[in-house]
């Protein structure tokens, strides 16, 4: 069976081609970006759960700061893990916000059996539009995306702070930011080109369904991560950061920031593999979904649908745009760079990634990847 082929979807109110995989004969292979939207369901749960590093720091802040203390949790999610881990470390009391009815519904279903429905409330709705009995101590949210700021935390940490909690409360996570590091995708996918395995396709049509339309939505980059070999292959320099988030600090959820990536080896430059670095707590290590095995997964931003030919010693400079959405949560991104080689004039490359755009099949990447009909 050959590595790709076209499948279709049920998009709102179109049938859509896209290129599909078989997940067993592809190394390296797309998903979409999921958490921006409501469509989470039971898979997704359970590949956060099973996170064990994700899950061990964000536990380790959780137990040293909610003893004695009120606790607002943003996105408790179905089992509302951190609302009843703030609970069992002896938090006073806990509200825990879901703005997915189904979810906030199991969440208080859980709550009850664990004992704790007299200390944790459950309060459905954004938490932009809630209002409390009083300022918390304590804020602890999961809402970062596949990049730092992707599902909100930017803007609606930022509102959790000016309204929901005490001057000088604490927030976790700590601080976030998105990592670039220049990558070869031919090299990473051993020259088939990258495609949704069949499982994914629903995850796309939902995403598609949420917005009410197709669009160029942000794909994540599976295979990666995991794998040192494939990582060598394919990263062509070092990681710089953008978009930082200093949720105990000055929180700047909008900007531009400037960037440089040199190269490091000979190779075909394709676009950027954008991951998250999150710091749970302040004097923790970051959480780095650039080289770690993680739930998060870097977002593919393609630049060069051939690949340009570098060499050890080029250099890519770049803005990093952070803009809201219309929504006034979710952040649309755009990046405009110049590569520097050796030898010829500077190549301008840009790329954008909106929440719900409108644009479909706008560049080469989605092109092929949603061929037209």
């Amino acid at each position: 069976m050959p590595r790709s082929f076209l499948a279709e979807l049920a998009a709102p109110g179109c049938k859509v081609p896209v290129r599909a995989c078989e997940l067993e004969s592809s190394p390296v292979w797309l998903f979409a970006s999921i958490g921006e939207y409501p469509v989470y369901d039971e898979v997704a749960y359970d590949a956060m759960i099973k996170d064990e590093r994700r899950m061990g720091a964000y536990h380790d802040a959780v137990r040293r700061y909610a003893p004695g203390r009120t606790v607002l949790d943003i996105g408790t999610g179905q089992d509302a893990v951190w609302a009843l881990a703030a609970a069992r470390a002896g938090a006073r009391h806990v509200w825990a916000v879901e703005v997915i009815p189904e979810s906030a519904r199991i969440a208080r279903e859980n709550i009850k059996k664990a004992g704790f429905a007299d200390r944790i409330t459950v309060v459905e709705g954004l938490s932009t539009e809630i209002e409390l009995p009083e300022p918390v101590d304590m804020c602890v949210s999961e809402i970062i995306g596949t990049l730092a700021g992707s599902e909100g935390a930017g803007s609606v940490l930022r509102d959790a702070r000016e309204r929901l909690v005490k001057p000088g409360g604490v927030l976790i996570p700590h601080r976030g930011a998105t990592a670039a590091v220049a990558l070869d995708l031919e090299s990473a996918t051993l020259g088939e080109p990258p495609a949704f395995p069949t499982f994914v396709l629903r995850y796309v049509e939902e995403v598609f369904a949420s917005v009410g339309r197709p669009f160029d939505l942000r794909v994540v980059i599976e295979g990666v991560q995991d794998d040192p070999k494939v990582r060598e292959r394919s990263y062509m320099s070092g990681a710089a950061e953008v978009e930082p988030l200093e949720f105990n600090g000055k929180l700047r959820p909008e900007g531009v920031d400037g960037a440089e990536l040199t190269f490091t080896r000979e190779g075909r430059f394709s676009g950027l593999a954008l991951g998250m670095r999150l710091w749970v707590a302040e004097d923790d290590e970051p959480i780095d979904s650039l080289v770690q095995p993680s739930s998060w997964t870097p977002v593919y931003a393609p630049l060069s649908e051939e690949g340009l030919p570098v060499r050890p010693g080029d250099r890519f400079e770049f803005e990093f745009t952070t803009t809201m959405s219309d929504d006034g949560v979710h952040p649309d991104y755009a990046l405009v760079g110049r590569l520097h080689r050796a030898s010829g004039p500077a190549v301008p490359l840009s790329w954008s990634s909106t929440h719900h755009g409108d644009g479909f099949r706008e560049t080469p990447f989605y092109r092929s990847l949603f061929p037209a009909p």
